[in-house]
């Protein structure tokens, strides 16, 4: 692991997913040990956000949990799925709604199934004042053709696995959103990203892992666990030419702001 930076926060992580049934503790374990102090657990369903909050309940103060259905999830074209998520997200005991969005690229529901139910997580976030928690996957255009119906409303929230270039940094940044960073920003390949976030806003910047997929550099090709952060936190401090605690401080105070803990 790199150097240990303050506490730090994994702002988006599936910790009640399956890849992580048989060491979920260890898991934990190792993420404490890496000076993190905060872990977002994100939902792709309503089973998954039941097993978010499980976590959430039995790791007070270090697991936080969202509700919310996944665009690529087959429960997004079930309408029978969302009113179970909002009944959740009633119990006033999640911090964000979501993960939603749009995906062009997975076979998955129509864009325009899609865009119906972001439009239900988005306006319950706002009902209830949470933040969103948004994926999108080769629909920005779509993306950011409904969110701007929203500008001036106080919606706040997250792109989270950010890949885009500079036009997409920007819209985000001026609808009031973060732009969550992870384990792809450290690949080698991708300078162009890298151009990108050096030059996000120190307020609107949150990094997270999207374990159990994206693994960084250097533990890429093996299972990503919240721990890893710590890796992404050193390869982008590093990249915006900021010492790691300062980097560090700034994005965990970002994620409490916006999540609310």
């Amino acid at each position: 692991m790199p150097p240990l930076p303050p506490p730090l926060v994994d702002t988006h992580c599936h910790l009640a997913f399956s890849a992580f049934d048989e060491d979920r503790s260890e898991v934990l374990d190792r993420a404490k040990e890496a000076g993190l102090v905060g872990c977002v657990a994100v939902a792709v369903d309503a089973l998954s956000a039941r097993q978010a909050l499980a976590l959430a309940n039995a790791e007070p103060g270090f697991i936080h949990a969202t509700a919310g259905i996944h665009p690529t999830e087959e429960a997004v074209a079930d309408p029978a799925e969302f009113p179970l998520v909002r009944e959740l997200l009633k119990s006033e005991q999640f911090v964000a709604v979501g993960e939603t969005g749009l995906d062009a690229f997975h076979e998955c529901a129509p864009l325009d199934v899609q865009r119906d139910a972001m439009v239900q997580h988005l306006d319950i976030a706002l009902e209830l004042d949470l933040p969103v928690v948004l994926h999108c996957r080769d629909a920005f255009p779509e993306l950011l053709t409904a969110l701007e119906s929203y500008r001036g409303e106080g919606l706040r929230g997250v792109l989270h696995c950010f890949t885009g270039g500079h036009s997409e940094r920007d819209a985000l940044v001026s609808l009031g959103l973060h732009i969550g960073i992870g384990g792809i920003a450290t690949y080698k390949p991708n300078s162009d990203l890298r151009e990108v976030v050096r030059e996000i806003p120190d307020e609107r910047l949150l990094i997270e892992t999207d374990a159990p997929w994206l693994s960084p550099v250097p533990m890429r090709g093996r299972r990503n666990e919240p721990a890893f952060v710590a890796h992404v936190a050193a390869r982008l401090s590093e990249e915006r030419q900021q010492p790691l605690a300062e980097f560090a401080e700034q994005c965990t105070a970002n994620a409490r702001a916006l999540f609310g803990f």
